[in-house]
C-alpha cells in the first residue's frame, strides 16, 4: 500500500492506493500521522485506490477512526468499491465510520 495526503478547505484526504493487509500496518502509520497531524476538524480516506483489503486493514481503519476522534476530527470514507466493498460490508464498519 502506498498513500498521498492533501489538505482541501476543512479536511485531509488521504488517497490509498493497492493492498491494504496486516504486512501494511508500519506504512499505515503514515495515514494515521497525516490524519493527526493536521489542521483539519474532517479526514476522508479515498479508498477508491485499494484492490484489496483484509481483517487487518478493517482494523487499521478503525485505528485511524480512533486516532481521529481522540483528536476532535470526524472520519470519513469515500471510494468503497470492488472487493473493498464487499469486505467493509461484511465488516459492518459503516456503523463506525461514515461512508460517503
Amino acid at each position: 500500500m502506498d498513500f498521498k495526503a492533501q489538505t482541501e478547505a476543512d479536511a485531509v484526504i488521504v488517497t490509498l492506493n493497492g493492498v491494504l493487509t496486516f504486512d501494511d500496518h508500519e506504512t499505515f502509520r503514515g495515514v494515521v500521522t497525516a490524519i493527526v497531524d493536521a489542521n483539519v476538524s474532517t479526514a476522508i480516506l479515498d479508498l477508491s485506490g485499494l484492490t484489496m483489503i483484509d481483517s487487518a486493514g478493517i482494523g487499521m481503519l478503525l485505528l485511524a477512526n480512533d486516532r481521529a476522534t481522540k483528536q476532535d476530527k470526524t472520519l470519513r470514507l469515500r471510494g468503497v468499491t470492488g472487493h473493498v466493498a464487499k469486505v467493509v460490508e461484511l465488516s459492518r464498519l459503516e456503523q463506525l465510520i461514515p461512508i460517503d
